[in-house]
């Protein structure tokens, strides 16, 4: 079989071919080359009728906008860990696992990833190696989960564990985003409100009150300047916004640049308590996981370290795990680092003392998942008189200083 190579770009070739039984099966394979996708194809016991290469348009390839291509969400690789388990524990062979997997899944990315790891497979490769072909699709956790599972011919279990632990994962990202929409919907519709008053309010106003003549209060002055400033420049802005939308994003894609981004938002009123907790739960849960499948201690903190989420606590993780490797306590280790709290750390070195950190890592993820949700349940109802707040702060404070010189007219007229 051939394997594309770190020089060779893969394509999406989508085809109609007949199975053995002479019905039609049409759709997509990615593959190095043409050859190859027919080469595929033979072996899955196909015959291919047509083939051609499944390309964007000229505009989407010049335009295409980085983040919103083709992906596999958490939630998805939950259930497909969940089915996996189901059929393995039911005896179903892997390859005919691999292949219902294919054909159940609605998702394109992840279609066409399962066609290529059940040829892997069948051509002799292990699972993990095949899935561990898939960075893009698969983490570090998922592959070397597997790669456990299959060690200690467990794989249904591990399985099992894998899709729990990712089931969780989803469950806490979105009690947070859910926590997160509300301020973030009204901060938009605020933002919106002032842009349209700015713009097309102030300058009417504006227009009458040189009419009157006379000199404006001080807030209705500076409210003036600030539309002039924006309506008079408004091209510049939308492109210097712009500019520097594009610049944060580029910065935040640095190593130093997520680290320092990480870390701010760490510090958050409110909402920083709010991640920390989040990370440290994460942080407990796949510990806990990866020492349940077998996976060694030094493994195991380099895994978290690359799917914590957080670039603060995988630097902090980094260094624990290099001071581990000296053979320095894991709990003395991680003391050092201020994003863990006590609490974590008292745990950490009770199971090292008593060889059950195992226990200590889930007794983690599940108090502080417990915590998480307390502090999302507090943040909610905190969150919208706060909001409430800044909206008639803002908003009201526009309106008056706009009404400010009618009073003025009025006492003058009477």
């Amino acid at each position: 079989m051939t394997t594309s190579t770190g020089t060779e770009k893969e394509s999406t070739f989508r085809y109609k071919a007949l199975d053995d039984d002479g019905g039609m099966q049409v759709g997509e394979i990615v593959c190095d080359s043409e050859s190859t996708a027919v080469s595929r194809l033979r072996q899955q016991g196909l015959r291919p009728i047509s083939m051609s290469e499944s390309r964007p348009s000229t505009l989407a390839r010049e335009f295409s906008i980085p983040g919103f291509g083709p992906k596999v969400k958490g939630a998805e690789l939950a259930v497909l860990a969940r089915q996996f388990s189901t059929m393995v524990n039911a005896g179903v062979s892997l390859l005919r696992t691999l292949d219902v997997l294919r054909q159940q899944t609605s998702n394109p990315l992840l279609a066409s990833t399962l066609d290529q790891i059940r040829l892997d497979v069948e051509a002799g490769g292990s699972l993990s190696e095949a899935i561990s072909r898939h960075p893009k699709v698969f983490d570090r956790l998922f592959v070397s989960m597997i790669r456990a599972g299959e060690t200690a011919g467990a794989l249904d279990t591990v399985l099992l564990q894998l899709a729990d632990t990712l089931e969780r994962s989803v469950a806490m990202r979105q009690k947070i985003r859910s926590a997160l929409a509300y301020p973030i919907a009204v901060s938009v519709m605020v933002t919106a409100v002032i842009l349209i008053m700015l713009v097309f309010v102030v300058p009417t106003f504006s227009g009458i009150y040189d009419d009157l003549g006379g000199t404006l209060p001080l807030p209705t002055r500076a409210l003036v300047g600030v539309s002039s400033l924006i309506t008079n420049n408004l091209l510049p802005l939308v492109l210097t916004v712009i500019a520097a939308t594009l610049g944060f994003k580029r910065w935040k894609r640095t190593d130093a640049g997520q680290y320092r981004w990480d870390s701010l938002k760490l510090r958050l009123p409110l909402m920083g308590d709010l991640l920390v907790k989040s990370s440290v739960a994460r942080f407990g849960r796949t510990m806990a996981v990866l020492t349940k499948s077998g996976v060694p201690v030094l493994e195991t903190l380099r895994i978290t370290s690359e799917t914590v989420g957080n670039a603060v606590m995988s630097r902090a993780l980094i260094q624990t795990r290099d001071a581990v490797r000296r053979g320095e306590p894991l709990a003395q280790n991680l003391a050092k680092e201020s994003i863990f709290p006590a609490m974590v750390i008292q745990l950490v070195s009770v199971g090292e003392e008593t060889g059950a950190l195992e226990q200590m890592f889930d007794t983690i993820g599940k108090s502080l998942e417990e915590e998480v949700e307390t502090a999302v349940a507090g943040f909610a109802a905190l969150i919208e008189p706060v909001m409430m707040a800044f909206i008639g702060l803002v908003v009201g404070g526009m309106v008056v200083a706009l009404y400010l010189p009618m009073f003025r007219v009025i006492d003058l007229v009477q």
